[in-house]
């Protein structure tokens, strides 16, 4: 097994599963397979296969080649690894995380935010102006919250994710 190889198993188990690892082995074993044959040799039901290589195939880490079969009209999904690198999998998910995290960040800047001392829910101060600052739950006034951590914890990783590099 090639360094590549492994570290797309590796990759899938870490991202899907341990079912994505089996799967990823089993196509670095034998190169092409349906989702059918997938299912037969790894004894997995064929709902759970497909499901499993669709994410696999969202996170880039398989592809397929599509056939029509002849006898019966229906087409079969021919699924083999990515020719990609592991290591540009990795940087096109690290910049998917940072936009989510910085889109997070500018969330918790740019709101205010309330919290239930009861119920420990939290709202916006949008949500809490329409219940007059209570707790549409539990009816306990609201308390201010101080989200200074969380924006905190949330700029420490975007700056982890914006040092790392991947290709």
């Amino acid at each position: 097994m090639s360094e590549k190889d492994q570290a797309l198993s590796v990759l899938a188990r870490k991202i899907h599963g341990e079912v994505a690892g089996r799967i990823i082995d089993r196509l670095i074993k034998v190169g092409e397979a349906t989702d059918e044959q997938l299912s037969q040799a790894l004894g997995i039901e064929i709902g759970t296969i497909r499901r499993v290589l669709n994410g696999l195939y969202e996170s880039r880490l398989v592809k397929y080649r599509r056939v029509r079969d002849v006898d019966q009209g229906w087409y079969l999904y021919y699924w083999r690894l990515t020719d990609d690198y592991p290591t540009k999998v990795l940087e096109e998910r690290r910049r998917r995380v940072l936009d989510i995290l910085r889109r997070r960040l500018d969330f918790e800047q740019g709101n205010s935010f309330f919290y239930c001392p009861e119920c420990r829910r939290r709202f916006s101060f949008e949500e809490v102006a329409d219940y007059m600052f209570r707790c549409p739950m539990c009816g306990v006034d609201l308390e201010a919250l101080d989200n200074s951590q969380a924006l905190e914890k949330l700029k420490r990783a975007i700056q982890i994710l914006e040092d790392l590099r991947f290709e």
